[in-house]
């Protein structure tokens, strides 16, 4: 007989749970992330969820597998700090939800639950060496070597976010350093870029746009791109030439065969991916340049919850 495993991802806004059979997602549950509560309404509201997934599944639940942003303790289920859930310190999430749900839960970071994910059925198919890398609010990244996650000696790899790239004059970081990618490629600095070149003149459809009374926002700095804006397309001009660069080095280093790109300010296209994929053919050795293909992620919204049903199938067989 066939098994199901559920899926968490644990956003910032919503916590959404899904039943996952081999990649396909089968139902979805959501609610609001008590991000301000204690672990233990945070935890009674994960149970929750489970226990209804449960109720639907028409096959045996293996295990349960949960995407958290943060610094996660994976081989021990521990929660240590997470940006999401501000009250949760050193959290034994895993071991507590087993107690209340009685099935086998297992954790880790969320970029690195996406990346599995991706690896198995998403753009990532059939790569053994792999980067995946979320551009959004922040710059985030897992890696994958040999198949496997790799997270480091004390599994912090993967904050490719926080390599220091603007070197003289660079912004403050939330992270407490300056001039990080994340300054630059993230969602603030891509406004600030913008607000730039419309106070330079060259943004005309943008600033027609901020002139109807809409929240200047990457989706919108995307929709004066399509319509030809010379300063929209400058920005993400601007932000792939810092994320390839940085990513340049990456690919000297690691050697992957495959980077996959994700998160909310990727959905730019190839705005973002084609100065990225120069600045790598430009700046990396000419090898492994060639041996690295750079693709858009392929499950979207779906990512996190695939990717931890695929982190919890793994992990029980492992």
């Amino acid at each position: 007989m066939t098994t199901s495993f559920i899926g968490f991802d644990v956003g910032g806004t919503s916590l959404k749970a899904a039943l996952v059979n081999a990649g396909k997602i089968l139902k979805t549950v959501s609610i609001s992330t008590p991000a301000d509560s204690a672990p233990e309404t945070g935890i009674h509201a994960m149970a929750g969820l489970i226990e209804t997934l449960k109720a639907e599944s028409q096959t045996p639940i293996a295990a349960i597998g949960m995407g958290v942003a943060g610094l996660i303790d994976s081989p021990r289920g521990y929660v240590i700090t997470s940006p999401n859930l501000p009250r949760w310190q050193n959290v034994d999430l895993s071991g507590e939800l087993q107690a209340r749900v009685g099935l086998p839960v297992f954790i880790d970071n969320d970029v690195r639950a996406m990346a599995l994910g991706e690896q198995s059925y998403g753009a990532g198919q059939g790569a053994t060496n792999m980067l995946c890398l979320t551009v959004g609010t922040g710059v985030g990244s897992a890696i994958i070597i040999n198949g496997e996650i790799y997270r480091g000696s004390h599994l912090t790899a993967g904050e490719l976010g926080h390599m220091m790239v603007v070197h003289q004059g660079g912004r403050d970081c939330g992270c407490g350093n300056r001039g990080c990618l994340e300054t630059v490629a993230g969602t603030e600095g891509i406004l600030t870029l913008a607000r730039q070149y419309l106070k330079r003149g060259l943004s005309p459809v943008l600033h027609r746009y901020l002139a109807q009374g809409q929240e200047l926002t990457p989706r919108l700095i995307y929709e004066a791109a399509i319509e030809n804006d010379a300063g929209a397309i400058a920005v993400f001009t601007e932000v792939g030439q810092w994320l390839g660069q940085t990513l340049a080095g990456v690919v000297n280093l690691l050697n992957p065969e495959r980077i996959v790109i994700g998160g909310g300010i990727a959905q730019a296209g190839d705005f973002i991916l084609e100065p990225l994929r120069t600045a790598i053919t430009l700046h990396a050795f000419e090898r492994p340049a060639q041996g690295v293909s750079v693709l858009p992620a392929a499950l979207g919204a779906e990512a996190g919850m695939i990717g931890s049903a695929v982190l919890a199938e793994k992990s029980q067989r492992n």
